[in-house]
C-alpha cells in the first residue's frame, strides 16, 4: 500500500503557473494565482506500484532535505521551494527509511478557493 502525506495549510507557498500549456487563451490569460503544498507518496513493498529504482528512499530524502535549522523537510518543485513538517514520517517504523518515495506537490488557485469558501492567505 502506498502512504501519503502532505504539507498542511500552514506550510502553503503563494505562486502563480500557466494552467494553459496547450496555448489556447490569449496570452498571459492562462497564469493563475493560488497555492502550493509539497506532498510525499512512500511505497510499501508489493503494493503493486513498482516505483523507480532512481527515486530516493524515506532515509535518504531525510538525510538530504531536512533543514537543520527548522527542522522542515525542504524540497523544490518546479520551482518553488516547499517544506512540510516531517515529524508524521519519523513516526513510521525503521523498516520505512528504507522505503522509495516520491515528492509532489499540489497547486490550487486562487479563484478555486473562493468557491470553495476558503479563505485567501494574505
Amino acid at each position: 500500500m502506498t502512504k501519503y502525506f502532505h504539507a498542511g495549510p500552514d506550510y502553503a507557498v503563494e505562486t502563480a503557473r500557466d494552467m494553459d500549456p496547450g496555448r489556447t487563451l490569449p496570452s498571459g490569460q492562462g497564469i493563475k494565482s493560488g497555492v502550493m503544498r509539497m506532498h510525499l507518496s512512500v511505497y510499501e513493498p508489493n503494493d503493486g506500484c513498482e516505483p523507480h529504482p532512481s527515486l530516493p528512499t524515506l532515509g535518504e530524502l531525510l538525510a538530504k532535505n531536512v533543514d537543520p535549522t527548522t527542522g522542515l523537510l525542504s524540497y523544490d518543485m518546479q520551482g518553488v521551494p516547499l517544506t512540510m513538517d516531517p515529524a508524521p514520517l519519523r513516526e513510521l517504523p525503521a523498516e520505512y527509511l528504507d522505503y522509495r518515495v516520491s515528492p509532489g506537490c499540489s497547486f490550487v488557485t486562487h479563484e478555486a478557493l473562493e468557491r470553495a469558501g476558503k479563505p485567501r492567505r494574505t
